[in-house]
């Protein structure tokens, strides 16, 4: 409802912006661009009744104080009246994201790729209190914690169900083999003592540069607790999905 969201922000600014509008792109949360005279801003809206954005204005303080660049939260409600939800107002990181930015050259890209992976390895120091996803039931999570208290039941939690899924329609009996095969063999990676955090959607969509210099990282909406290398491995799935070259030794490098 349009006219609610132009309450609710009303509400938070002392001056009308000029615009607001949702953006599409969203998908752990509803988000909405407000653009004002000087600055843009983004509410986040929370799909789901009791969940809170506590958790994530924990991490963005956290990482603005290590000078990691990440969006400033000027504005945060456990839980809004009006929407009966939890809302969030970030700061605009300026720029467009590494995926539509397809007129930088490559070296450009991997500049700011390593400026992009000196900021992962702060995020990765961050303690979470177990793995999985963050939990999002408090209105002031100081320490972030997870869902599950050990790593291997977060990385198998959908195992069997999936494997049996894939076995039934999917894969010949020789492939599953080999996938149990592969987790006999790499089973002790699953015994992380300590989990860290993840940003869980770490990409060249979230990555944003303005005029070929790199600006910060967005979207901490898939926050969980994990391995320190879990967000390397997901950027490794999807490299090259948006763009002719492969980007993740730059990120490595920094």
């Amino acid at each position: 409802d349009i006219q609610r969201i132009q309450e609710v922000v009303k509400g938070i600014f002392s001056q009308e912006p000029a615009r607001v509008e949702r953006v599409t792109e969203g998908v752990s949360t509803y988000v909405y661009r407000i653009t004002c005279p000087s600055q843009i801003f983004y509410l986040r809206i929370l799909p789901e009744e009791g969940a809170s954005f506590s958790p994530e204005v924990t991490v963005h303080t956290r990482l603005r104080q290590m000078q990691v660049k990440v969006p400033e939260v000027i504005h945060f409600e456990h839980y809004n009246k009006l929407l009966q939800r939890s809302v969030m107002v970030t700061a605009e990181i300026k720029g467009r994201p590494l995926s539509q930015s397809t007129m930088l050259s490559q070296k450009e890209m991997e500049a700011i790729l390593r400026e992009a992976g000196r900021d992962l390895a702060c995020i990765s120091t961050v303690p979470v209190e177990g793995f999985g996803w963050v939990r999002r039931d408090s209105p002031d999570a100081k320490n972030l914690r997870a869902e599950w208290p050990t790593h291997r039941a977060f990385a198998l939690e959908y195992w069997k169900a999936d494997v049996a899924y894939l076995a039934e329609h999917v894969l010949q009996h020789s492939e599953v083999a080999l996938l149990e095969r592969a987790l006999s063999c790499y089973d002790s990676w699953l015994d992380s003592e300590q989990g860290y955090l993840a940003h869980g959607d770490f990409d060249t969509t979230h990555i944003y540069q303005e005029n070929g210099r790199y600006t910060g990282i967005i979207d901490f909406g898939e926050i969980r607790g994990a391995s320190r290398w879990y967000d390397l491995g997901h950027f490794h799935m999807r490299d090259g999905e948006f763009l002719p070259f492969h980007l993740l030794p730059a990120l490595i490098n920094g």
